[in-house]
């Protein structure tokens, strides 16, 4: 019968190696005890703090990130109704290495929070397709709800609704260069300057 051998601090183990004995270390995260011997529960690196007498397993796997409450995020919309805007996320700015978004990504922009003041009509300020940046302002509820009242938040890319081509921004309109369509959105000032 082979002879289990011990970890040392920072091996890489997998869910049911075996790290020791239950006399050498208490059991910490990520680390079962069966039979006064300590096993991984998950895949990481083993972290011994010798000064508690404990072992551990530390994932080496990033968890998948969710937004919450202050966040910037970047979505497209994908339904504009009467009193809100349907986006569905597609990042978290600042967090571009992470995984993908580990809840829904569906999130809605109530017409209250498209801008300060009144807002007579949603259609004026998003159209389906639009890429914008955004804040959360709640996570609780579903859909996840956003605001784009603020200079640097709103529509950072939008096409033309008659041609698909890129708007171009001129003063606080959008002008499609191709066949002179003029529009209106609530513009953010990074209007065509975030790497979407």
């Amino acid at each position: 019968m082979d002879e289990k051998r011990g970890v040392r601090n920072g091996d890489l183990v997998l869910p049911g190696d075996y790290l020791g004995v239950i006399e050498e270390y208490f059991p910490g995260d990520g680390v079962k005890e069966e039979d006064g011997e300590l096993y991984a529960v998950r895949a990481g690196r083993v972290v011994i703090d010798q000064d508690r007498m404990e072992i551990s397993v530390e994932p080496i796997t990033d968890t998948p990130p969710l937004p919450k409450a202050g966040d910037i995020v970047v979505a497209r919309v994908i339904e504009v109704k009467p009193q809100a805007a349907i986006v569905q996320i597609v990042k978290i700015e600042g967090r571009e290495n992470d995984r993908e978004i580990a809840t829904s990504k569906l999130a809605g922009i109530h017409i209250s929070q498209v801008r300060d003041g009144y807002v007579d009509s949603i259609n004026r300020e998003f159209r389906i397709g639009d890429i914008v940046r955004a804040r959360v302002i709640a996570t609780e509820k579903s859909p996840i709800q956003l605001s784009t009242k603020g200079p640097d938040l709103g529509v950072i890319y939008a096409l033309c609704t008659r041609c698909r081509t890129p708007l171009v921004r001129r003063g606080e309109k959008l002008v499609c260069p191709r066949c002179g369509h003029v529009e209106t959105r609530k513009l953010s000032s990074l209007y065509r300057k975030v790497k979407v």
